[in-house]
């Protein structure tokens, strides 16, 4: 089963940009009010804000989530909710997890974790997507080359990715939150990566 991920043009988010530094981010930003935690003061990560120009292209990124190997990756997790009109097309929004066959080397290649494709639907219009440990066949994860993983019921689709012998070994990279083919703007929150927790500004 063939799932497709769009890809338009626009700047792309580098690692480099967050070596050391705030977190790289184009169109990006953290809101007040908008939350699946709910509350006057919660906190969500806001794709397509319109403040760095007028397109709805988007990324946030994260610092210092790299260098670890895939088989060592024991928890990502997001919810996802488009806000009122938004169009979202397969691949967008998603997390963009870019591998490494050494520390330190180029990107060789990029796992897509989309909540089209492995989410459950949640209160409030909102979408929670655990890409390690959804074990249904309702979860799905491609990558760049066209791959595609799917759980069984007992194996995750996470699970199955990295067993695959084309990421033995392999590295996180860079990892980062992309819409690219949305018109309007998606709203993230609870964000895990590991033992890393995004549910505010940081």
């Amino acid at each position: 089963m063939a799932l497709g991920i769009a890809n338009a043009a626009g700047p792309r988010p580098q690692r480099g940009g967050v070596t050391g530094a705030s977190p790289d981010r184009y169109n990006a930003s953290w809101v007040t009010g908008v939350s699946e935690d709910a509350g006057a003061k919660a906190q969500s990560i806001k794709l397509g804000d319109h403040s760095t120009d007028a397109t709805d292209f988007a990324y946030y990124s994260f610092r210092n989530w790299w260098n670890q190997k895939l088989t060592d990756v024991i928890k990502i997790r997001a919810s996802f909710l488009p806000a009122a009109g938004a169009v979202n097309q397969g691949g967008s929004p998603r997390i963009s997890l870019e591998v490494e066959d050494v520390v330190d080397g180029a990107s060789t290649g990029v796992i897509y974790l989309d909540p089209k494709f492995c989410g459950k639907a949640a209160a409030g219009g909102w979408v929670d997507s655990d890409f390690t440990g959804d074990l249904s066949t309702a979860c799905s994860i491609n990558d760049s080359n066209g791959r595609v993983f799917t759980g069984d019921g007992h194996q995750s689709a996470w699970s199955k990715l990295v067993s695959d012998p084309a990421y033995a070994g392999k590295r996180v990279y860079f990892a980062y939150l992309i819409q690219d083919a949305t018109t309007g703007a998606n709203y993230v929150d609870r964000i895990y990566l590991d033992s890393a927790f995004f549910t505010k500004q940081p």
